[in-house]
């Protein structure tokens, strides 16, 4: 990496800028305390004042008063705004005034000495991460070093859920709104109005519940409030119900309302989250399909799997963090949580991406990925703070707890072995030869 083909494109306050040239400046409060009649002083640091970014902006070309207008405006805002710098980042800044010039010898041209004083270390500087190569510096986005501190997992994910649910209640609306404004619509209301009803009614059944008569086509939102409530009732609580996929079908609910096609691309998606795969989009159109009830069919799915997406990744940011305490999860069962909670995200961004625009759905998509980040990010933390998990062979026979006392001095920790090796059918009685996994101290 070098900044000489790796820059960012600046702004601020999302106002684009054409940057020449930029300097940083940091200074450090000192107090100094002498002792008269002593050579020498006592130097106390008071920490570092606010750095200080210069910079030298041009505006040129046929619309540069244009633009220049725009800059001055957002320089003359009030408060502090996100300054986009080319090499830092993103950065909040307040700024400290600027200076225009223009020259007689250069029309419809103007340069703009810019300064910004950095509003409060609430960022990380040099917020990509960095690694040295024989080249240069490269950038990783790794699981272990995007998100280094998640201490506020639960608190994370339930803002991300929270924000995404109220996009994908929008995009459902608008769907329905275009559709309902279609000419010769009212031959196919019934047709709408059918499966609605038929996948409301299919994902309240899992959730053991029944919810009030509506007409889904006079009451827009209230279609994406019951299949949230539902998913949520029928959302398990506890590691192990999310380590048996109970409550997760394994087929579209309310099939039967919907288009036989769409209902098996919905049954794949569930399946390979099940499964903990990645989803495959055999069967997925490029784009939202003109048929409006094809396409509302379609809609149903993306509304159904991406709220069992994020039921699903807040009940295991739940579990993990759960475990954060007394570690009583294996490896194996955090890989397995991450894993169903990555898949149902994936499935949803997939969805998203395909069938509604880019303009629509990056900020679903967005919020989808990072919940999936910030969950692998702790998974993979809770499993690095685990002993390193290896196989040992049994000489003699033996139980678990006898095993416990040998290895570790404590029979204690047969519950231990015993949850790393599930499969164990005799616990109690082992023969010799035996290979079961075990931590290694």
């Amino acid at each position: 990496m070098s900044w000489e083909d790796d820059l960012l494109d600046c702004s601020y306050r999302g106002i684009p800028m054409e940057i020449m040239a930029e300097d940083l400046e940091a200074q450090r409060s000192l107090a100094q305390h002498g002792v008269p009649y002593k050579d020498g002083e006592d130097v106390e640091d008071l920490g570092r004042d606010a750095r200080v970014f210069n910079m030298r902006a041009v505006v040129f070309g046929p619309n540069y008063l244009f633009e220049l207008k725009l800059i001055l405006g957002a320089l003359d805002t009030i408060g502090p705004g996100e300054l986009i710098h080319p090499i830092y980042g993103s950065v909040t800044v307040v700024s400290g005034g600027y200076k225009v010039s223009h020259r007689a010898e250069r029309p419809d041209y103007a340069e703009v000495e810019l300064r910004f004083l950095e509003k409060s270390e609430t960022y990380t500087f040099f917020q990509r991460d960095l690694v040295w190569t024989e080249t240069g510096s490269a950038y990783i986005e790794d699981e272990r070093t995007w998100q280094d501190g998640v201490f506020d997992l639960i608190g994370r994910v339930d803002s991300l859920v929270a924000e995404v649910q109220g996009w994908i209640g929008g995009g459902w609306t608008g769907l329905m709104e275009k559709a309902l404004g279609l000419p010769g619509i009212t031959l196919r209301l019934q047709q709408m109005r059918s499966q609605i009803l038929g996948v409301v009614s299919g994902v309240q059944s899992m959730a053991k519940s029944t919810g009030s008569a509506f007409d889904p086509i006079t009451d827009l939102f209230r279609t994406p409030t019951e299949i949230r409530s539902s998913v949520e009732a029928s959302t398990p609580s506890t590691a192990a119900d999310l380590l048996s996929r109970t409550g997760m079908p394994s087929s579209m609910p309310g099939g039967d309302g919907l288009p036989v096609s769409v209902a098996k691309v919905g049954a794949a998606f569930l399946v390979a989250a099940r499964q903990g795969d990645e989803p495959s989009d055999d069967g997925l159109p490029s784009s939202m399909p003109t048929d409006p009830v094809e396409a509302t069919a379609f809609a149903l799915v993306v509304l159904v799997v991406t709220e069992m997406a994020l039921n699903y990744a807040s009940a295991i940011s739940v579990a993990i963090e759960n475990d954060a305490e007394d570690l009583t999860l294996s490896p194996s069962e955090l890989e397995r949580l991450a894993n169903l909670a990555r898949s149902l995200l994936q499935a949803a961004i997939l969805l998203h991406r395909r069938l509604y625009g880019v303009e629509d759905a990056l900020p679903v998509i967005e919020g989808l990925r990072t919940t999936a980040a910030l969950i692998q990010a702790r998974a993979r933390q809770l499993v690095l703070q685990r002993p390193p998990l290896i196989t040992r062979s049994i000489e003699s026979a033996t139980s678990l707890r006898l095993l416990a006392h040998r290895w570790y001095g404590d029979n204690s920790r047969a519950a231990e072995l015993l949850r790393l090796n599930p499969e164990l059918r005799s616990p109690y009685n082992l023969p010799p030869g035996t290979v079961i996994q075990a931590y290694a101290n």
